[in-house]
């Protein structure tokens, strides 16, 4: 059986510097549960909403966590922080091995606008390998906006989803709704996890290959360690969940074409619906 195990930390904290707290609660999940392979914090846990606390990378804040990895002996998400580079800032999640190198960093494809007009978009899908477990997928927040995002991973072949979140509004039903449904059409396990406290909601949530929920949190923090079974998730792929549909085959032996997604399509419909700017008292 293949097996791996991931915590979640659904963490309250103030809005800025939460480094020395956020590795205190890693510190504390991994020892009271030793039998971990991976840590995921949720998005702008560490650093806060503000992007003056933008650093390069590679910079002192990834090394901090860098070295925390290594010593702990986990592969660890910190979350996402900002990542100034050059003129641009970056909502940036990296991806730290047990050895403390960090193997990938996934720069936020869809900041969201208009509430996050100073932040860059990404260009690139991560995926990464672990040999002899599986391969994952990182997207943070409003990327899964985009049904597109998680296809690309699948796309790719990645069977666990990670995703670091941080949202504070009353969507927050929609996403739950959304990772159930990204995880049943790319029959993949998702691992969302949002900050909770006076900066985000909470309700994290890890939904399983058929799009069933294994857990969703409440509003407060909470630590979420599970063990995915990857054996499960490759008999869902090959059979489908309880032997009923199974959508990737049928993505990948489809002969449809999509030209919204050809360079230089233009829509005249998406045209009409005018600039993406802040609304207005009174619209």
């Amino acid at each position: 059986m293949t097996t791996f195990a991931i915590a979640g930390l659904q963490l309250e904290g103030p809005n800025g510097d939460n480094v020395d707290s956020m590795s205190r609660e890693i510190e504390a999940v991994v020892r009271r549960f030793p039998w971990l392979d991976m840590v995921i914090c949720p998005e702008l846990g560490a650093c806060g909403t503000d992007i003056a606390c933008a650093q390069p990378l590679p910079g002192p804040r990834e090394a901090h966590f860098q070295a925390l990895a290594e010593r702990l002996g986990i592969w660890l998400l910190p979350g996402s922080f900002y990542e100034a580079a050059g003129d641009l800032v970056f909502n940036t999640t990296p991806v730290i091995s047990p050895q403390g190198e960090v193997v990938a960093r996934h720069r936020k494809l869809f900041p969201w606008r208009p509430y996050e007009n100073a932040v860059a978009a990404g260009s690139q899908h991560t995926v990464f390998e672990i040999p002899d477990v599986a391969k994952f997928g990182v997207s943070i927040c409003y990327d899964m906006w985009y049904p597109e995002t998680i296809r690309s991973l699948a796309w790719q072949g990645a069977e666990i989803i990670l995703h670091p979140t941080l949202t504070s509004t009353l969507d927050r039903n929609v996403e739950l709704a959304m990772v159930r449904a990204h995880a049943a059409q790319n029959q993949c396990y998702f691992f969302d996890v949002n900050l909770a406290g006076t900066v985000g909601v909470g309700e994290s949530i890890v939904a399983g290959p058929g799009g069933e929920v294994i857990y969703q949190a409440g509003k407060g923090r909470e630590i979420i360690p599970l063990k995915l079974d990857l054996d499960y998730l490759r008999d869902v792929r090959q059979n489908g969940w309880q032997n009923l549909g199974q959508p990737l085959k049928s993505f990948r032996d489809s002969q449809l074409s999509y030209p919204q997604y050809e360079r230089d399509r233009d829509s005249s419909d998406l045209d009409a619906l005018g600039a993406l700017r802040m609304a207005s008292k009174g619209e």
